[in-house]
């Protein structure tokens, strides 16, 4: 029989996703940044294809990396809160996920200031005042965090029936 149980560190794991996400889309933010600069700059903006390059970078770099950046964040978040109720935990057990989110908010200091050394460089400081959302996300990491993680135990304790040593598949 499988017997499926909940994992504290989900709270970590999303923590350490978004933070490597949100660099890495800084970066690739950067570097199609300054292609679209040598695009632009040289003999290549005589072309004719040049105002559907101009317009694809320009859609890639202001709307969809942000817009894809939170789409992912909301569907880490809600697979968390849905695996939340999927999943039967044991009151007794409430101390490990309290220390777990604990953990996981000191390290979301940890890497929400981190992100902000990386775009307070002055290079990557216009592409954190142009894309809004995900340095809002990233200031404010600590208290989404709490928050999910505090709905995921009101979740996984709060069901009716929720723990006890049942036998059954979930």
């Amino acid at each position: 029989m499988l017997k499926r149980k909940g994992d504290p560190t989900d709270m970590i794991l999303l923590l350490v996703m978004v933070f490597f996400l949100v660099i890495s889309f800084v970066v690739a933010i950067y570097t199609n940044e300054k292609v679209h600069d040598i695009i632009s700059t040289t003999a290549l903006n005589q072309s004719d294809a040049y105002s559907s390059i101009d317009s694809a970078f320009t859609t890639i770099n202001e709307f969809t990396v942000q817009r894809g950046f939170l789409l992912f964040f909301g569907i880490l978040i809600i697979g968390i809160l849905v695996s939340s109720y999927m999943i039967r935990v044991h009151p007794i057990f409430m101390f490990i996920y309290i220390i777990t989110l604990i953990v996981a908010i000191f390290v979301a200091m940890y890497l929400g200031n981190a992100y902000e050394l990386v775009v307070s460089n002055g290079q990557l400081a216009t592409i954190a005042d142009n894309y809004a959302m995900m340095t809002w996300v990233m200031e404010h990491i600590t208290l989404i965090l709490l928050g999910v993680g505090a709905l995921s135990m009101i979740i996984i304790f709060g069901k009716i029936g929720g723990g006890g040593s049942s036998t059954q598949d979930l």
